[in-house]
């Protein structure tokens, strides 16, 4: 994504209240997600959108207009995962920091690399 529109994803959001207007945005990527069914058993849904920053990742699953904040620092575990037989799928666990309870997130996305490695570097993991 170019600078300029990438300018222009972030102000959009920063108005929405989503970030703070000293956040940088990295970029953001369609996902598809996990929902968890019944105990280990879960299914891959289509629709949702992972959004990087220089804090946090937000994450918001199909319809909802409800954002999943996970800041660098409550991130405990970052790995991969398949989603059926491809390689693009992401595990992050983190700890909410309202409930206090360790949450598991399965996305897949594009560049998944790409987006691993930032994680990575701002978690120290």
């Amino acid at each position: 994504m170019n600078e300029q529109k990438l300018e222009k994803q972030r102000q959009n959001l920063v108005e929405r209240g989503v970030l703070s207007p000293d956040e940088k945005l990295y970029g953001s990527s369609t996902i598809n997600y996990t929902e968890k069914l019944v105990g280990r058993i879960e299914t891959w849904n289509q629709g949702g959108v992972a959004i990087f920053t220089d804090r946090q990742v937000i994450l918001t699953k199909g319809f909802s207009c409800e954002y999943i904040h996970i800041p660098y620092s409550c991130i405990k575990e970052l790995g991969k995962c398949n989603q059926g037989f491809f390689p693009i799928g992401m595990v992050i666990t983190y700890e909410n920091r309202e409930s206090g309870e360790i949450v598991t997130e399965k996305i897949s996305l594009g560049k998944r690399k790409k987006w691993l490695q930032i994680i990575s570097e701002k978690t120290g993991l």
